[in-house]
Formats: C-alpha cells, sequence, structure tokens
C-alpha cells in the first residue's frame, strides 16, 4: 500500500532579525508515514516539530522539497480534504456548545449542514463526548477540550489525522484516554501522525516513530528498530545473600537492594550463565532472569546528546 504521507528533501527558511536575515529551520527532511499507522514525532522543545506540521497541512509551502498526502500535493484541495488536524494551541469559541462549536467548524469548511448534523452524534460518539453536545465549552476540563479538538478534526471523515502535541497538559488519566482514542483511529482504518516530546506516551502506542532535533532527522522508522539497537543487558533478582557475599561477583554491573533480596545488571550472556553458577554456588535462590533493552527515551536521550 502507498504512503499516506510521504515527506521528500524538505527545508524551510524564515526571515528574522532586524535585516531579515533567512535562517534555515529545517534541513533535508525525510519521512513517510505507511497507511493505518500510528506515527509518533519526537523532538525536544524547538526542534522544528510543529514547523513541519504547517508543511504537511499545507500553511505554509516548503523552501525546497516536497510533502504529499495521499499521493495529492500538501497545499493542494484534494490533500486537505482528506486530512484532519489539531494544533497545539486551538483556540474554541467558549459560549459555544459542542454541538454548535462542530456546526460552525463544518460550515466554515464548506460542508453541507445535513452532512454536518448527520456527522455531529457520530464524532462526539467517537471521542466519547456524546452526553455534552449541549454543554457550553468554557464548562470542559482540559481532557475534554482536547477530544472536541479532535472531534472537530473528525467532521469531515478524513483518512488521515496530524495531530500537534495532543496530550499536551493533560494529566495521567487524561492522557491514557487520549492514547486510546488513538488507537480506536487507526482500528478504524485511519493514519494518525502526531508530536509529543512526552515519551513514554509515543512508546506505549507507536509502531513508527521519527526523531528530530535542530531541524534534522536523527532518526525513522519502525519503533522495533530503535529499541532493538540500544545494547542488551539482563536483570538477575536473587535472595539469600548478605550484601558483602554479593559484592564479591565481579560480573555485576550494578547492585541494587531489594526488600527481599537484591537485583543485578549483567552485560554479557556469558556473564549471566557464570552469575548463575555463583550465586547458587553460594546459595542464593534466584527470583528472576530477564532481558532488559534501553528504553525508547534512553534512545532519545542518547541521539539527542550526540546531535
Amino acid at each position: 500500500m502507498s504512503n499516506v504521507l510521504d515527506v521528500q528533501n524538505v527545508d524551510q527558511k524564515f526571515r528574522a532579525g532586524f535585516w531579515m536575515k533567512k535562517v534555515q529551520i529545517l534541513f533535508d527532511i525525510c519521512i513517510k508515514v505507511p497507511a493505518q499507522a500510528i506515527f509518533g514525532f519526537l523532538g525536544p522543545n524547538g526542534a522544528g516539530k510543529t514547523t513541519l506540521i504547517h508543511l504537511i497541512v499545507g500553511l505554509r509551502k516548503p523552501t525546497n522539497g516536497c510533502i504529499k498526502v495521499l499521493g495529492h500535493a500538501a497545499t493542494s484541495l484534494q490533500a486537505r480534504a482528506k486530512l484532519g488536524y489539531l494544533p497545539e494551541r486551538p483556540y474554541f469559541y467558549e459560549h459555544l456548545t459542542s454541538e454548535g462549536m462542530l456546526l460552525y467548524f463544518g460550515t466554515l469548511s464548506g460542508m453541507k449542514k445535513h452532512k454536518i448534523l448527520s456527522r455531529i452524534p457520530k464524532v462526539l460518539s467517537s471521542v466519547g463526548l456524546l452526553h455534552a453536545r449541549r454543554l457550553e465549552l468554557r464548562k470542559f476540563s482540559k481532557g475534554m477540550l482536547q477530544r472536541i479538538g479532535i472531534a472537530q478534526a473528525l467532521l469531515h471523515d478524513p483518512e488521515f489525522l496530524v495531530l500537534d502535541e495532543p496530550m499536551s497538559g493533560l494529566d495521567p488519566v487524561g492522557r491514557k484516554e487520549m492514547r486510546e482514542l488513538l488507537v480506536e483511529q487507526v482500528t478504524s482504518g485511519r493514519t494518525v501522525f502526531f508530536s509529543s516530546h512526552v515519551i513514554p506516551d509515543v512508546e506505549a502506542i507507536c509502531n513508527q516513530v521519527a526523531v528530530i532535533n535542530k531541524g534534522k532527522i536523527l532518526s525513522c522508522g519502525p519503533i522495533g528498530g530503535f529499541l532493538s539497537k540500544g545494547p542488551l543487558q539482563t536483570e538477575i533478582a536473587f535472595q539469600g545473600l548478605s550484601l558483602e557475599k554479593a559484592q564479591k561477583i565481579s560480573f555485576f554491573q550494578s547492585l541494587k537492594q531489594m526488600p527481599d533480596g537484591f537485583r543485578v545488571m549483567v552485560s554479557s550472556q556469558q556473564e549471566v550463565h557464570q552469575s548463575i553458577e555463583q550465586l547458587i554456588r553460594f546459595g542464593a535462590t534466584i527470583l528472576w532472569v530477564i532481558p532488559v533493552r534501553p528504553s525508547l527515551e534512553d534512545l532519545f536521550m542518547s541521539q539527542i546528546g550526540e546531535s
């Protein structure tokens, strides 16, 4: 299946400062997003995430390069008709109800009134806000406002959702609900592209990820490929030994005490076998032996530090 999003060799420059000199923000960006993927776009604040999103949704044209959404130029009407967008800081009229806001945005985008009215119950139900269809937005919580933002992005039934920091400002419960909502959108056949600097949210639901820093893509591809790059270590937990005896085993890289024993990290498979042999010889009871790969956060921080 062809890619939903294809970003090819994109540069972006802006004029800034008193002399209006050109400053380059994005450098040779290449990203491909396959259909029905949840694509996480990771980077620290100021890395260029929002700038690229503005190019993807057609709010700006790139200085160089090409961006296609479902085979159409990002700035074309065909691309915009298939794309739903939630900006990082959306503004909604607080005096409107959720139903009134969707009617307003739908009319603004050119949808027929009968089509809007038929879609409103469906999209409100899909984001869990059907009970609040006549509630004014000033009474919404932060999580509910994010959900109504997703609802307006879904109103015209797009194939591709582009969300800029959709979990920003949400508490842990709100973030969990938003993650579940994004997974539901992919289950229903859509493709989701969202930016974030909250790494656990990306690691929890994404099957594709890109890391950007200082306007350059550091890595891009399946999330499994990221996690397989780091060194594989093994955690061994045991009990029945004194701290003095445990410290005599030279293969341990770290030794942490637990209420019922100790946890250690061992680097190679050979050292795992040798450590277990010594533990058994000393009379220890093995509680568990678990292979441990670095998290996406570990890899992200190492890449950011190198760039």
